[in-house]
């Protein structure tokens, strides 16, 4: 018995958000489903449909989806409208209006992404206007069905289990440098192993996730500035994250060969002992910003230190004049970007530090 409920409890922390977005949904649509019988609307499945449309995972996307969709409707309202009452109402006519529309109602979706449902609107308008109805009332029926649906989905993301934008961002930027410290340690194992380093499909998947982290800070802004909530995450955060990744992309590039003989004993040990340095810091900063506390800084500044004076003791030694043009610019390379890493993850520790404390953010690095 203990062990069922065990389970349970694991698999309702692990699954929190989607069993709260699932409930979230589930309810607004029988309150859609309720509004429409009760306000008597002929085609209220309209209202419960935009509801399962446009409900996203945060106040700020669901307010965004719900805006666009209901331009979207407008437009596709207003040419299907038209269209529906100018056609000769057979067979034919219907089918050269079909064209039509869709020729105008696509090219508006291209020129303007945010009619990107005008067709489908347009479209549905045109094949399901009941005949001998009036036009404009059918028109209008549709954006009041849809408005309502709109408007049901945003406060049901509001006032069931509220949906900020801010939680969307810190736990995909926390998701972003769980990734992050698994490349780090990829790339210190292979140094230490004296191996190339294996090609990962951790960087597709570390992009996709910053492009999540941007799309969820577009989110939060629209919630900041419809006053629906307020978030404490700076810009400065994503973009610092993006330059990480930069770094990260640069290193590997470094070292798809293995440090050349002659400098690798030394070299490399002191580059893995600051990779895996910055790996634990990139772990200090998920922790601090899922718990909005300042980073618990390590020993990075020490570690950066013992490779610096190694490389610069191999500059002075002479070593690297027996090596060509590649390998040279290979160390030379792996350096500066280990500088550039160690640089921008102490910039990232600095900008969670400030979130924490609610200190302003101060202008970032370019």
């Amino acid at each position: 018995m203990s062990s069922t409920i065990e389970i349970i409890s694991d698999f309702l922390k692990r699954r929190g958000p989607e069993l709260r977005q699932t409930l979230r949904v589930t309810i607004a649509t029988g309150i859609a489903y309720a509004a429409f019988r009760l306000l008597d609307l002929q085609q209220g499945y309209w209202a419960v449909f935009t509801v399962l449309i446009v409900m996203q995972g945060s106040i700020g996307g669901t307010l965004g989806a719900a805006t666009e969709r209901m331009i979207g409707t407008l437009a596709g309202a207003v040419i299907g409208g038209l269209a529906a009452a100018l056609h000769s109402n057979t067979p034919t006519g219907i089918g050269v209006a079909l064209v039509l529309i869709t020729f105008v109602a696509i090219l508006s979706a291209a020129i303007r992404p945010q009619l990107r449902v005008a067709p489908v609107t347009a479209a549905i308008m045109l094949l399901t206007e009941p005949v001998g109805a009036p036009v404009l009332q059918f028109v209008i029926d549709r954006i009041i069905e849809i408005g309502l649906g709109g408007l049901i989905g945003v406060l049901a993301t509001m006032l069931i289990f509220p949906a900020r934008s801010h939680g969307v961002v810190v736990s995909r930027s926390v998701a972003v440098l769980t990734r992050i410290q698994r490349l780090l340690i990829a790339e210190a194992d292979a140094l230490e192993h004296g191996e190339a380093l294996v090609p990962s499909n951790e960087h597709p998947a570390l992009r996709q996730a910053l492009m999540a982290v941007e799309q969820a800070m577009k989110d939060a802004e629209r919630e900041r500035a419809s006053r629906l909530a307020d978030h404490r995450i700076p810009p400065s955060v994503p973009r610092t994250l993006w330059r990480v990744r930069n770094d990260l992309v640069a290193i590997g590039g470094t070292l798809r060969e293995p440090l050349p003989s002659p400098i690798a004993t030394s070299l490399a040990p002191a580059a893995a002992g600051l990779l895996r340095a910055q790996a634990e810091l990139t772990s200090r900063c998920a922790s601090a910003l899922n718990a909005g506390t300042a980073v618990s800084r390590n020993d990075v500044a020490g570690a950066h230190l013992a490779f610096t004076q190694t490389f610069s003791g191999l500059r002075q030694s002479g070593e690297m004049r027996a090596l060509d043009f590649n390998a040279v610019g290979r160390t030379f390379g792996l350096a500066f970007t280990l500088d550039n890493l160690h640089r921008d993850l102490t910039d990232l520790a600095d900008r969670i530090d400030e979130i924490a404390t609610g200190i302003p953010e101060r202008t970032a690095t370019p």
